[in-house]
């Protein structure tokens, strides 16, 4: 039996070297794939976002408040505008992603002992960004403001120590306890690229097991296989499923030795979960395609599942906050139990009971093989199912 898989192994890496198509899904897009990643995110953080300034003031106070925000390490004030109207046309254009807008009696009302409002305009097309702005906002104002209190409690007499305590009476402490320093990166780019290799993966097993019907190759593929539909199965499988690890293990290598994301639990359980993962994407693509026993409906079918996965993973969206049966489908798609035990181990290093149980749901998408095993079997032996489009 070890020897008739070996056989077809062999049969696959020449069948991959001569098919050009296959050769370029299964080897080179994974590579570009994960560069790709690597490089958008390789940066971390996003910073120097452009807003526009509305400074109806044109004091002292208005340009320090100006030079604060443009300090500010996500916001950069790329225009002193003249009204919101053209404010308005730069967020249009898609020029700045917020707008600041300073009154003309910002200083005056400040040492008049009365409020003076700032308002900020936000484009909410893009959440990052908006976010960002935001925060970086409200804190420049939340410190300017802190500042004048604390210069007039100095001013009246008031102790430095005693006047922080005025102007603050509560402290706000954070403690951001896994990626501490906020990096995208270590937040999205694994996401993008485990989400780059189970589609892959799906569409290569599709196209592996879908060409012999295609171009009615069977007959080839089994006797390569000495006719043993057990040996001609696991061979195809074993090709795929190196290939596909293969390449979780350089997803790793560049998101901890290039990117710096540092691993806080077990490299092994991530080795085996990338494993078990692979196989149970390889699982879900071979029941797709023995129930349409069609290459092309089944690469549709399958390209189409595995880029639902991102929706469903839980990262972009969370699952708790999903409509019902939105929060339900998300358990049929094994990039959500991988996501959560490779955030779990890698970014928290959580103890097993915390990820086991992905380790199980990975493991029981393997039972989607025997139980298609039977139609799998009756589409590759007889010729009805061959030469299909």
């Amino acid at each position: 039996m070890v020897l008739r898989v070996i056989h077809v192994l062999l049969r696959e890496v020449r069948t991959a070297v001569e098919d050009r198509l296959y050769f370029a899904t299964a080897m080179v897009l994974p590579l570009i794939m994960l560069l790709f990643f690597a490089l958008m995110f390789y940066r971390g953080s996003v910073d120097g976002l452009s807003v526009a300034v509305v400074d109806d003031d044109k004091s002292d106070m208005s340009r320090k408040l100006i030079m604060m925000l443009d300090a500010s390490p996500g916001v950069d004030v790329a225009y002193d505008v003249a009204n919101v109207a053209d404010a308005e046309a730069l967020m249009l254009k898609g020029m700045v992603v917020g707008v600041v807008c300073i009154p003309d009696d910002f200083e005056s009302n400040i040492f008049g002992g009365v409020t003076s409002p700032v308002e900020c305009y936000l484009s909410g097309t893009n959440i990052s960004t908006c976010g960002v702005v935001q925060r970086d906002v409200q804190q420049v104002v939340s410190t300017l403001s802190a500042g004048v209190a604390l210069n007039k409690l100095q001013a009246q007499g008031v102790g430095y120590a005693q006047a922080m305590v005025d102007v603050m009476p509560v402290n706000y402490h954070e403690y951001i306890v896994s990626n501490p320093n906020l990096n995208y990166g270590y937040y999205l780019a694994p996401l993008f690229m485990f989400l780059g290799v189970v589609i892959l993966t799906t569409v290569v097993t599709v196209y592996s097991f879908g060409r012999e019907l295609r171009y009615a190759l069977t007959d080839d593929w089994l006797a390569t296989a000495s006719d043993s539909f057990v040996a001609a199965v696991l061979g195809k499988l074993l090709f795929v499923t190196i290939v596909m690890f293969l390449h979780m293990q350089i997803a790793y290598l560049i998101i901890f030795d290039v990117m710096g994301m540092v691993c806080e639990g077990s490299y092994f359980v991530l080795m085996l979960s990338s494993l078990l993962f692979v196989v149970a994407s390889e699982s879900v693509a071979l029941a797709i395609l023995a129930v349409v026993a069609n290459l092309r409906l089944g690469l549709s079918l399958g390209g189409g599942f595995a880029v639902m996965s991102f929706t469903f993973s839980g990262v972009t969206f969370p699952t708790t906050s999903m409509y019902g049966i939105a929060a339900m489908l998300s358990h049929i798609f094994p990039l959500s139990y991988f996501n959560h035990l490779f955030i779990a181990v890698a970014t928290l290093g959580a103890p097993m009971q915390y990820w086991g149980g992905d380790i199980v749901m990975l493991l029981l998408f393997f039972m989607l093989i025997p139980l298609v095993w039977w139609r799998l079997r009756r589409i590759t032996l007889n010729n009805r199912y061959w030469g299909r489009d």
